[in-house]
């Protein structure tokens, strides 16, 4: 498995994850920092293709621990593609347009994302 964060306008904190998905697919995932609480991000994936919830988010990628070391510093991101997962490179054998894997990682639960779209990132003031 191999990823890159995307992530870089979302400042380094613990966020705690919220979802909403309506029923066109469209994914909008809200951050709320809990280390500096003016932290308030949501990331907007639009219409999406797959997603899953894991409550545990080291558990995201159970089977790839012991293919990669480079799992080890995932949580230094918050918002990854995943370049290489065996995820994608199941889903690339069935589904032939262009699509990425993100991951999502927060300190309640981690998301894994299909999408065709990259996210748009939103700084929110409260």
């Amino acid at each position: 498995m191999s990823w890159v964060n995307i992530g870089n306008k979302i400042e380094s904190d613990w966020y705690e994850l919220r979802c909403k998905l309506d029923e066109g697919t469209h994914l909008k995932i809200y951050l709320d920092g809990l280390k500096n609480q003016d932290n308030h991000f949501y990331i907007d994936f639009g219409n999406v293709l797959f997603c899953k919830a894991i409550d545990e988010s080291w558990d995201l990628n159970p089977i790839e621990i012991l293919d990669n070391n480079n799992t080890e510093s995932i949580a230094k991101g918050v918002l990854v593609e995943l370049t290489h997962s065996q995820l994608r490179d199941k889903l690339q054998q069935v589904y032939f347009k262009t699509f990425h894997h993100y991951q999502v990682i927060g300190i309640n639960f981690g998301i894994d994302v299909i999408s065709e779209k990259f996210p748009l990132i939103f700084k929110l003031e409260k």
